[in-house]
Protein backbone atom coordinates (compact mmCIF):
# COMPACT_ATOMS: atom_id res chain seq x y z
CA UNK A 1 0.00 0.00 0.00
CA UNK A 2 1.49 3.64 -1.20
CA UNK A 3 1.10 6.79 0.22
CA UNK A 4 -1.48 7.88 -1.94
CA UNK A 5 -3.43 4.49 -1.32
CA UNK A 6 -3.44 5.52 2.15
CA UNK A 7 -4.75 8.35 2.36
CA UNK A 8 -6.67 6.56 1.21
CA UNK A 9 -7.75 3.47 -0.02
CA UNK A 10 -11.06 5.16 0.65
CA UNK A 11 -12.78 1.72 -0.53
CA UNK A 12 -10.93 0.23 2.06
CA UNK A 13 -11.81 2.71 4.66
CA UNK A 14 -15.33 2.64 3.40
CA UNK A 15 -15.44 -0.72 4.78
CA UNK A 16 -13.14 0.43 7.49
CA UNK A 17 -15.31 3.90 7.96
CA UNK A 18 -18.52 1.34 8.58
CA UNK A 19 -15.92 -1.27 10.39
CA UNK A 20 -13.14 1.99 11.01
CA UNK A 21 -11.78 4.74 9.28
CA UNK A 22 -10.78 7.37 5.97
CA UNK A 23 -8.61 9.87 4.86
CA UNK A 24 -7.69 15.10 1.90
CA UNK A 25 -6.07 19.30 -0.07
CA UNK A 26 -6.07 19.92 1.77
CA UNK A 27 -6.32 19.87 0.23
CA UNK A 28 -5.58 18.80 0.14
CA UNK A 29 -6.81 19.90 0.26
CA UNK A 30 -6.61 18.52 1.30
CA UNK A 31 -6.84 18.99 0.54
CA UNK A 32 -6.15 17.36 1.82
CA UNK A 33 -5.62 14.10 1.15
CA UNK A 34 -5.32 12.51 4.40
CA UNK A 35 -9.07 13.50 5.11
CA UNK A 36 -11.09 10.79 4.64
CA UNK A 37 -11.26 7.86 6.83
CA UNK A 38 -12.56 7.87 10.22
CA UNK A 39 -15.64 6.86 12.32
CA UNK A 40 -15.05 8.00 15.10
CA UNK A 41 -16.34 7.41 18.87
CA UNK A 42 -16.17 8.54 22.41
CA UNK A 43 -12.39 9.30 22.77
CA UNK A 44 -10.36 7.62 25.10
CA UNK A 45 -7.44 8.42 27.61
CA UNK A 46 -4.04 7.86 26.67
CA UNK A 47 -0.93 7.53 28.56
CA UNK A 48 0.58 11.31 28.95
CA UNK A 49 3.77 10.00 27.11
CA UNK A 50 2.00 8.51 23.99
CA UNK A 51 2.38 11.64 22.36
CA UNK A 52 6.08 12.20 22.94
CA UNK A 53 6.37 8.45 21.60
CA UNK A 54 4.47 9.93 18.35
CA UNK A 55 6.99 12.89 17.88
CA UNK A 56 10.04 10.93 17.67
CA UNK A 57 8.74 8.43 15.17
CA UNK A 58 6.93 11.22 13.37
CA UNK A 59 9.95 12.03 11.35
CA UNK A 60 9.80 8.27 9.88
CA UNK A 61 6.90 8.86 8.06
CA UNK A 62 5.44 10.85 5.21
CA UNK A 63 1.92 10.60 6.85
CA UNK A 64 0.82 8.87 10.23
CA UNK A 65 -3.20 9.11 11.01
CA UNK A 66 -4.77 8.08 14.47
CA UNK A 67 -8.35 5.93 14.50
CA UNK A 68 -10.95 4.90 17.04
CA UNK A 69 -10.75 1.15 17.82
CA UNK A 70 -14.38 -0.40 17.73
CA UNK A 71 -14.32 -4.05 19.08
CA UNK A 72 -17.68 -4.31 18.08
CA UNK A 73 -16.90 -4.51 14.39
CA UNK A 74 -14.34 -6.88 12.55
CA UNK A 75 -10.19 -6.11 12.73
CA UNK A 76 -9.37 -3.60 9.83
CA UNK A 77 -7.81 -5.45 6.90
CA UNK A 78 -3.99 -3.75 8.05
CA UNK A 79 -4.43 -5.69 11.50
CA UNK A 80 -4.80 -8.65 9.72
CA UNK A 81 -1.97 -8.76 7.73
CA UNK A 82 0.50 -7.37 10.31
CA UNK A 83 -0.99 -9.59 12.97
CA UNK A 84 -2.54 -12.54 11.43
CA UNK A 85 -5.81 -13.52 11.55
CA UNK A 86 -6.56 -14.97 15.21
CA UNK A 87 -3.91 -12.94 16.77
CA UNK A 88 -5.61 -9.75 14.98
CA UNK A 89 -9.45 -10.63 16.14
CA UNK A 90 -8.22 -11.01 19.58
CA UNK A 91 -6.30 -7.79 20.15
CA UNK A 92 -8.58 -5.92 18.12
CA UNK A 93 -11.07 -6.77 21.28
CA UNK A 94 -8.51 -6.17 23.81
CA UNK A 95 -7.93 -2.43 21.68
CA UNK A 96 -11.51 -1.58 22.62
CA UNK A 97 -12.08 2.36 21.86
CA UNK A 98 -8.48 3.18 22.64
CA UNK A 99 -6.76 4.87 19.80
CA UNK A 100 -4.22 3.20 17.04
CA UNK A 101 -2.11 4.26 14.13
CA UNK A 102 -1.13 4.21 10.92
CA UNK A 103 2.26 5.38 8.92
CA UNK A 104 3.04 5.78 5.81
CA UNK A 105 6.84 6.53 4.18
CA UNK A 106 8.74 6.66 1.31
CA UNK A 107 9.06 2.33 0.97
CA UNK A 108 5.17 2.70 -0.20
CA UNK A 109 4.30 -0.03 2.80
CA UNK A 110 1.55 1.05 6.06
CA UNK A 111 3.02 0.25 8.89
CA UNK A 112 0.88 -0.49 11.88
CA UNK A 113 1.68 1.26 14.94
CA UNK A 114 0.24 -0.01 18.33
CA UNK A 115 0.82 0.58 22.35
CA UNK A 116 3.46 -1.66 23.78
CA UNK A 117 1.18 -2.72 26.22
CA UNK A 118 -1.83 -4.11 23.72
CA UNK A 119 1.15 -6.77 22.50
CA UNK A 120 3.00 -7.29 26.06
CA UNK A 121 1.61 -11.23 26.09
CA UNK A 122 1.54 -11.99 22.06
CA UNK A 123 4.27 -10.88 20.29
CA UNK A 124 6.08 -13.58 19.09
CA UNK A 125 7.18 -14.21 15.52
CA UNK A 126 6.22 -10.60 14.86
CA UNK A 127 8.21 -7.95 12.56
CA UNK A 128 8.23 -5.52 14.97
CA UNK A 129 10.21 -2.52 16.44
CA UNK A 130 9.62 -0.78 19.31
CA UNK A 131 10.23 2.89 20.10
CA UNK A 132 9.37 4.11 23.34
CA UNK A 133 6.13 2.48 24.36
CA UNK A 134 5.01 2.34 20.43
CA UNK A 135 5.37 -0.96 18.55
CA UNK A 136 5.45 -0.32 14.78
CA UNK A 137 4.62 -3.19 12.37
CA UNK A 138 6.16 -3.05 9.22
CA UNK A 139 5.45 -6.05 5.99
CA UNK A 140 8.34 -7.82 6.34
CA UNK A 141 11.80 -7.98 7.14
CA UNK A 142 13.11 -5.63 4.53
CA UNK A 143 10.72 -2.82 5.59
CA UNK A 144 11.82 -3.12 8.74
CA UNK A 145 15.20 -2.74 8.88
CA UNK A 146 14.56 0.49 6.71
CA UNK A 147 12.40 1.90 9.12
CA UNK A 148 14.88 1.41 11.64
CA UNK A 149 17.38 3.13 9.68
CA UNK A 150 14.84 6.23 9.19
CA UNK A 151 14.22 6.22 12.91
CA UNK A 152 18.20 6.50 13.07
CA UNK A 153 19.10 9.32 11.52
CA UNK A 154 16.03 11.52 12.80
CA UNK A 155 17.11 13.82 15.67
CA UNK A 156 15.85 12.85 19.18
CA UNK A 157 15.28 16.61 20.69
CA UNK A 158 12.01 16.71 22.45
CA UNK A 159 9.46 19.15 20.77
CA UNK A 160 8.65 21.99 22.85
CA UNK A 161 5.60 21.56 24.80
CA UNK A 162 3.40 24.40 22.61
CA UNK A 163 5.10 24.33 19.46
CA UNK A 164 3.04 22.91 16.80
CA UNK A 165 4.72 20.11 15.74
CA UNK A 166 3.96 19.09 19.64
CA UNK A 167 -0.20 20.10 19.51
CA UNK A 168 -0.66 17.89 16.54
CA UNK A 169 1.18 14.60 17.61
CA UNK A 170 -1.40 15.17 21.30
CA UNK A 171 -4.13 15.11 18.94
CA UNK A 172 -3.05 12.18 17.13
CA UNK A 173 -2.00 10.43 20.57
CA UNK A 174 -5.95 11.27 21.79
CA UNK A 175 -8.62 11.63 18.81
CA UNK A 176 -8.77 10.71 14.93
CA UNK A 177 -6.73 13.27 13.39
CA UNK A 178 -4.14 12.99 10.28
CA UNK A 179 -0.31 14.32 9.73
CA UNK A 180 1.63 14.70 6.57
CA UNK A 181 4.39 16.09 4.70
CA UNK A 182 5.32 17.02 1.14
CA UNK A 183 6.16 14.02 0.12
CA UNK A 184 2.59 12.68 0.94
CA UNK A 185 0.49 15.42 -1.01
CA UNK A 186 2.63 14.54 -3.67
CA UNK A 187 2.22 11.11 -3.83
CA UNK A 188 -2.00 11.70 -3.58
CA UNK A 189 -2.26 15.27 -6.09
CA UNK A 190 -0.02 14.00 -8.94
CA UNK A 191 0.42 16.59 -10.90
CA UNK A 192 -1.73 19.47 -8.88
CA UNK A 193 0.88 19.00 -6.05
CA UNK A 194 2.65 22.19 -6.98
CA UNK A 195 -0.86 24.47 -6.59
CA UNK A 196 -0.93 22.68 -3.06
CA UNK A 197 2.06 24.09 -1.98
CA UNK A 198 0.87 26.02 0.70
CA UNK A 199 -0.49 23.39 2.39
CA UNK A 200 2.44 21.19 1.64
CA UNK A 201 2.58 20.02 4.88
CA UNK A 202 -0.47 19.76 7.68
CA UNK A 203 -2.44 18.73 10.34
CA UNK A 204 -5.89 17.94 11.10
CA UNK A 205 -8.27 16.86 13.62
CA UNK A 206 -11.34 14.77 12.13
CA UNK A 207 -14.98 13.69 13.06
CA UNK A 208 -17.32 12.24 10.70
CA UNK A 209 -20.81 13.21 11.30
CA UNK A 210 -23.73 11.00 9.36
CA UNK A 211 -22.43 11.66 6.02
CA UNK A 212 -20.32 14.42 6.24
CA UNK A 213 -16.72 14.51 7.27
CA UNK A 214 -15.46 17.70 8.96
CA UNK A 215 -12.13 18.64 9.44
CA UNK A 216 -10.14 21.69 11.40
CA UNK A 217 -6.33 22.32 11.79
CA UNK A 218 -3.29 23.91 10.36
CA UNK A 219 -1.43 23.74 7.30
CA UNK A 220 1.84 25.49 6.09
CA UNK A 221 4.51 25.23 3.39
CA UNK A 222 6.93 23.58 5.26
CA UNK A 223 7.75 20.74 8.39
CA UNK A 224 5.09 21.46 11.56
CA UNK A 225 8.77 21.30 13.19
CA UNK A 226 9.90 24.56 11.70
CA UNK A 227 7.04 26.76 13.72
CA UNK A 228 8.75 29.09 15.04
CA UNK A 229 6.28 32.01 16.25
CA UNK A 230 2.47 30.89 17.23
CA UNK A 231 -1.13 32.08 17.79
CA UNK A 232 -2.04 34.35 20.84
CA UNK A 233 -4.18 31.54 21.90
CA UNK A 234 -1.60 29.06 20.87
CA UNK A 235 -1.64 26.00 18.71
CA UNK A 236 -5.61 24.89 18.48
CA UNK A 237 -7.13 21.97 16.33
CA UNK A 238 -10.72 21.06 16.63
CA UNK A 239 -13.32 20.10 14.60
CA UNK A 240 -17.01 21.96 14.32
CA UNK A 241 -20.12 20.29 13.32
CA UNK A 242 -22.11 23.34 13.03
CA UNK A 243 -20.98 24.22 9.70
CA UNK A 244 -23.47 24.23 6.82
CA UNK A 245 -22.53 22.90 3.48
CA UNK A 246 -22.31 26.11 0.93
CA UNK A 247 -23.92 26.53 -1.81
CA UNK A 248 -22.60 27.42 -5.17
CA UNK A 249 -23.40 27.53 -9.11
CA UNK A 250 -24.95 24.39 -9.89
CA UNK A 251 -23.24 24.10 -12.95
CA UNK A 252 -19.63 24.82 -11.60
CA UNK A 253 -17.26 21.99 -11.01
CA UNK A 254 -14.80 23.97 -9.03
CA UNK A 255 -14.94 27.30 -7.31
CA UNK A 256 -11.83 29.12 -5.67
CA UNK A 257 -12.20 32.82 -4.08
CA UNK A 258 -8.61 33.72 -2.99
CA UNK A 259 -7.21 37.17 -0.97
CA UNK A 260 -3.86 36.55 -3.45
CA UNK A 261 -2.91 34.51 -6.71
CA UNK A 262 -0.28 33.82 -5.14
CA UNK A 263 -1.57 31.33 -3.13
CA UNK A 264 -2.01 28.88 -5.45
CA UNK A 265 0.58 30.00 -8.16
CA UNK A 266 3.00 31.17 -5.68
CA UNK A 267 5.08 28.13 -6.38
CA UNK A 268 5.15 28.38 -9.82
CA UNK A 269 5.59 32.56 -10.52
CA UNK A 270 8.88 31.72 -8.34
CA UNK A 271 10.49 29.15 -10.69
CA UNK A 272 13.14 30.32 -12.84
CA UNK A 273 12.33 27.45 -15.36
CA UNK A 274 8.70 29.60 -15.50
CA UNK A 275 10.04 33.14 -14.75
CA UNK A 276 12.37 33.08 -17.90
CA UNK A 277 10.01 32.44 -20.46
CA UNK A 278 7.32 34.76 -18.91
CA UNK A 279 9.66 37.52 -19.37
CA UNK A 280 11.33 36.69 -22.99
CA UNK A 281 8.13 35.87 -24.63
CA UNK A 282 5.19 37.82 -22.76
CA UNK A 283 7.17 40.72 -20.80
CA UNK A 284 6.15 39.53 -17.64
CA UNK A 285 8.73 40.63 -15.09
CA UNK A 286 9.36 40.55 -11.49
CA UNK A 287 7.59 43.68 -10.98
CA UNK A 288 4.40 42.24 -12.76
CA UNK A 289 4.56 38.99 -11.56
CA UNK A 290 4.27 40.87 -7.81
CA UNK A 291 1.56 42.85 -8.40
CA UNK A 292 -0.23 39.73 -10.25
CA UNK A 293 0.95 37.57 -6.96
CA UNK A 294 -0.93 39.91 -4.32
CA UNK A 295 -3.93 40.42 -6.85
CA UNK A 296 -7.58 38.34 -5.43
CA UNK A 297 -9.02 36.84 -7.74
CA UNK A 298 -12.25 33.93 -8.78
CA UNK A 299 -12.04 31.37 -11.07
CA UNK A 300 -14.50 28.47 -11.89
CA UNK A 301 -14.16 25.09 -13.32
CA UNK A 302 -17.08 24.59 -15.36
CA UNK A 303 -18.95 21.56 -17.30
CA UNK A 304 -19.42 21.72 -21.29
CA UNK A 305 -21.92 20.01 -22.48
CA UNK A 306 -20.41 20.49 -26.18
CA UNK A 307 -17.29 21.60 -27.72
CA UNK A 308 -14.18 20.11 -28.11
CA UNK A 309 -13.49 20.26 -23.72
CA UNK A 310 -15.16 18.76 -21.39
CA UNK A 311 -15.08 21.98 -19.26
CA UNK A 312 -13.80 24.96 -19.21
CA UNK A 313 -11.58 27.15 -16.84
CA UNK A 314 -13.08 31.12 -15.98
CA UNK A 315 -10.86 33.81 -14.16
CA UNK A 316 -11.65 36.93 -13.19
CA UNK A 317 -9.39 39.46 -11.15
CA UNK A 318 -9.12 43.48 -10.17
CA UNK A 319 -5.86 43.17 -11.90
CA UNK A 320 -3.85 46.78 -10.83
CA UNK A 321 -3.58 49.34 -13.26
CA UNK A 322 -6.36 48.05 -15.07
CA UNK A 323 -6.47 47.36 -18.99
CA UNK A 324 -3.67 49.82 -19.94
CA UNK A 325 -1.29 48.80 -17.18
CA UNK A 326 -2.13 44.97 -18.63
CA UNK A 327 -2.10 45.93 -22.78
CA UNK A 328 1.74 45.47 -23.82
CA UNK A 329 1.32 41.89 -22.06
CA UNK A 330 -2.04 40.84 -23.61
CA UNK A 331 -0.51 41.91 -27.19
CA UNK A 332 2.87 39.94 -26.49
CA UNK A 333 0.06 36.79 -25.63
CA UNK A 334 -1.41 37.46 -28.87
CA UNK A 335 1.32 37.46 -30.48
CA UNK A 336 3.12 34.36 -29.23
CA UNK A 337 -0.66 32.25 -30.04
CA UNK A 338 -0.43 33.96 -33.80
CA UNK A 339 2.50 32.62 -34.23
CA UNK A 340 1.58 29.10 -32.88
CA UNK A 341 -1.12 28.93 -35.79
CA UNK A 342 -4.20 29.79 -33.61
CA UNK A 343 -6.82 32.45 -35.00
CA UNK A 344 -8.00 36.06 -33.28
CA UNK A 345 -12.05 36.77 -33.55
CA UNK A 346 -12.92 40.13 -32.17
CA UNK A 347 -16.56 39.86 -31.73
CA UNK A 348 -18.78 42.97 -31.65
CA UNK A 349 -18.86 44.62 -28.75
CA UNK A 350 -21.55 45.15 -26.31
CA UNK A 351 -22.96 48.23 -24.51
CA UNK A 352 -21.92 47.23 -21.07
CA UNK A 353 -18.82 46.44 -22.22
CA UNK A 354 -16.09 48.94 -22.00
CA UNK A 355 -13.12 47.06 -24.32
CA UNK A 356 -13.72 44.49 -26.72
CA UNK A 357 -12.92 40.94 -26.34
CA UNK A 358 -10.42 38.75 -27.49
CA UNK A 359 -11.46 35.36 -28.80
CA UNK A 360 -8.68 32.43 -29.44
CA UNK A 361 -10.06 29.68 -31.89
CA UNK A 362 -7.90 26.42 -33.04
CA UNK A 363 -8.45 26.32 -36.62
CA UNK A 364 -5.44 24.18 -37.34
CA UNK A 365 -6.35 20.23 -39.28
CA UNK A 366 -10.07 21.29 -40.04
CA UNK A 367 -10.80 22.51 -36.34
CA UNK A 368 -12.65 24.91 -35.10
CA UNK A 369 -12.85 25.24 -31.72
CA UNK A 370 -12.70 27.88 -28.85
CA UNK A 371 -9.37 27.45 -27.23
CA UNK A 372 -10.12 30.77 -24.74
CA UNK A 373 -9.60 34.60 -24.60
CA UNK A 374 -10.11 37.28 -22.48
CA UNK A 375 -12.05 41.12 -22.31
CA UNK A 376 -12.50 44.00 -19.49
CA UNK A 377 -15.64 43.96 -17.32
CA UNK A 378 -16.67 47.40 -15.35
CA UNK A 379 -16.42 46.25 -11.79
CA UNK A 380 -16.90 49.11 -10.23
CA UNK A 381 -16.43 53.25 -10.60
CA UNK A 382 -12.58 53.03 -10.68
CA UNK A 383 -11.98 49.17 -10.71
CA UNK A 384 -12.11 46.92 -13.97
CA UNK A 385 -11.86 43.12 -14.06
CA UNK A 386 -10.02 40.91 -16.45
CA UNK A 387 -12.45 38.08 -17.18
CA UNK A 388 -10.66 35.31 -18.67
CA UNK A 389 -10.98 31.90 -20.22
CA UNK A 390 -9.46 28.74 -21.07
CA UNK A 391 -10.98 25.85 -23.03
CA UNK A 392 -13.55 28.47 -22.87
CA UNK A 393 -15.09 31.55 -23.43
CA UNK A 394 -14.70 34.77 -21.11
CA UNK A 395 -17.50 35.66 -19.21
CA UNK A 396 -19.42 38.61 -19.81
CA UNK A 397 -20.66 39.34 -16.45
CA UNK A 398 -18.53 39.82 -12.94
CA UNK A 399 -18.53 36.46 -11.02
CA UNK A 400 -15.50 37.53 -9.13
CA UNK A 401 -16.21 37.24 -4.98
CA UNK A 402 -14.39 39.80 -2.27
CA UNK A 403 -14.02 37.97 0.77
CA UNK A 404 -14.99 39.65 3.57
CA UNK A 405 -11.90 41.61 5.42
CA UNK A 406 -13.74 41.56 8.64
CA UNK A 407 -13.02 37.26 8.76
CA UNK A 408 -8.90 37.47 7.42
CA UNK A 409 -9.97 34.81 4.94
CA UNK A 410 -7.80 34.03 2.31
CA UNK A 411 -8.92 31.70 0.63
CA UNK A 412 -12.75 29.37 -0.17
CA UNK A 413 -13.24 26.74 -2.01
CA UNK A 414 -15.83 24.68 -3.38
CA UNK A 415 -16.36 21.65 -5.44
CA UNK A 416 -18.15 18.57 -6.81
CA UNK A 417 -15.60 15.43 -6.31
CA UNK A 418 -17.65 13.09 -8.18
CA UNK A 419 -18.16 15.24 -10.99
CA UNK A 420 -14.15 15.72 -11.64
CA UNK A 421 -13.88 12.01 -11.22
CA UNK A 422 -16.58 11.31 -13.78
CA UNK A 423 -15.09 13.79 -16.38
CA UNK A 424 -11.45 12.31 -15.54
CA UNK A 425 -10.55 15.75 -14.20
CA UNK A 426 -8.88 14.61 -10.92
CA UNK A 427 -5.61 14.03 -11.77
CA UNK A 428 -3.35 11.64 -8.92
CA UNK A 429 -3.97 9.00 -7.09
CA UNK A 430 -7.38 10.42 -5.05
CA UNK A 431 -8.92 8.16 -2.57
CA UNK A 432 -12.02 6.44 -4.15
CA UNK A 433 -14.36 7.36 -1.26
CA UNK A 434 -13.36 11.18 -2.05
CA UNK A 435 -13.75 10.86 -6.09
CA UNK A 436 -16.97 10.11 -5.07
CA UNK A 437 -18.33 12.57 -3.19
CA UNK A 438 -20.88 14.58 -3.79
CA UNK A 439 -19.02 17.91 -2.55
CA UNK A 440 -15.89 19.40 -0.94
CA UNK A 441 -16.20 22.78 0.96
CA UNK A 442 -12.74 24.65 2.95
CA UNK A 443 -11.65 27.83 4.03
CA UNK A 444 -8.34 28.92 4.79
CA UNK A 445 -7.25 32.06 6.89
CA UNK A 446 -3.98 33.38 8.45
CA UNK A 447 -2.96 30.83 11.87
CA UNK A 448 -1.26 33.95 12.90
CA UNK A 449 -2.95 37.12 12.43
CA UNK A 450 -1.12 39.76 10.64
CA UNK A 451 -2.69 43.34 9.65
CA UNK A 452 -1.20 43.09 6.34
CA UNK A 453 -3.11 40.06 4.38
CA UNK A 454 -1.00 40.37 1.31
CA UNK A 455 2.31 39.79 3.45
CA UNK A 456 2.71 36.73 1.96
CA UNK A 457 6.59 35.95 2.99
CA UNK A 458 5.65 37.24 6.26
CA UNK A 459 2.61 34.24 6.44
CA UNK A 460 4.12 30.54 6.59
CA UNK A 461 0.77 28.69 8.51
CA UNK A 462 -2.85 28.96 7.80
CA UNK A 463 -5.86 27.38 9.63
CA UNK A 464 -8.36 25.25 7.45
CA UNK A 465 -11.76 23.93 8.48
CA UNK A 466 -14.16 22.21 6.02
CA UNK A 467 -15.85 19.41 5.05
CA UNK A 468 -16.63 16.64 2.61
CA UNK A 469 -20.25 15.67 1.87
CA UNK A 470 -19.86 11.73 1.13
CA UNK A 471 -22.15 10.03 -1.16
CA UNK A 472 -24.19 7.93 0.60
CA UNK A 473 -24.56 8.30 4.31
CA UNK A 474 -21.91 6.88 6.21
CA UNK A 475 -22.35 5.52 10.32
CA UNK A 476 -23.05 8.59 12.18
CA UNK A 477 -21.32 8.75 15.37
CA UNK A 478 -21.71 11.21 18.62
CA UNK A 479 -17.77 11.64 19.28
CA UNK A 480 -16.99 14.80 20.39
CA UNK A 481 -13.72 16.80 19.89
Amino acid sequence: MTAADSLLKISTYRSIAQSLPVTTLGLGAVLLSGLIGVILNQPSLQDDGIHASLTRVSGAFSLMQSFHGDSKRPAPKLWNQRLGLVRAANLWKRQGRSIWWQGWSDDGDAYLILPDQLLATDSKNLRKHQVLGLTLLGSDELHRQQLIQRLKRQPERPAQPTSLQSRCMQRLANAPAVFWTSDALAAISGTTATLLQQASHGCLALRLIGNTLHWGGVVGDRSLALAASQPKQGWIFSVSNRQKPAKFDEDSLLEVNGARVDLILGKLLSRQIIQEPLEAQYGVNQSIRSRLALSPFSLRLKQQAKGAYRAGLQFQAPLPGGAAAWASVLDRVSNHLEERGFQRINPAKNKDQKSDAVIWKDKREGQNKIVGGWRWLQYSKNSMLLSAGLASLPDTKPFYQVLPISKLLALKLNARPSNLASLGLMNGSWPALLKQADSLHLQIEPAINSSNLKASAQQAWWKISGQLVLSSAAESSDDSD
